[in-house]
């Protein structure tokens, strides 16, 4: 039987501050900022829940990542990579993506399945931040191809 999300749950809501460029950054904090805009303002125990485990872990505040990475001209369909709704959510899968090497060791969770349950992770908070469900499995299914079609990036 193939591991399913019953649920996705958090202990405190996120608190997600925009990283803000100022006139005193230097040249590569200016490049970091933009390329990384979001920044976790506190610790955000996460419980993922599935069929099979439960793998639990704390997203540290300070935390920062680049939003959902949505190809500019998919913007007008989808949203673009810094919508509110797509935040939460790209901060889960990519905390996930950034510690795989942890949290498959933790999980005791092959490749593909933890690459998988990653997409189903960002398909779930998705959901639960008020996107359709037509619009989170599409956008679930887009990230799972992309990262199928990346496996380089998933060497350990």
């Amino acid at each position: 039987m193939r591991e399913i999300i019953k649920y996705v749950t958090f202990d405190v809501t996120p608190i997600v501050c925009v990283r803000v460029i100022e006139p005193t950054d230097t040249a590569e904090i200016k490049r970091e900022k933009k390329k990384y805009p979001f920044k976790l303002h506190n610790d955000v125990p996460i419980h993922i829940i599935t069929n099979k485990r439960i793998i639990s872990f704390t997203i540290p505040k300070k935390y920062i990542w680049n939003g959902a990475d949505i190809p500019r001209i998919f913007w007008r369909i989808v949203g673009s990579k810094t919508d509110n709704a797509f935040l939460i959510a790209s901060m889960v899968h990519d905390y996930l993506l950034d510690n795989k090497k942890d949290i498959m060791a933790y999980a005791k969770m092959p490749m593909p399945d933890y690459r998988r349950l990653t997409s189903l992770a960002f398909r779930e908070v998705l959901k639960n931040s008020g996107e359709n469900v037509i619009k989170s499995n599409v956008m679930a299914w887009c990230v799972d191809v992309f990262q199928i079609c990346h496996r380089k990036s998933w060497q350990v």
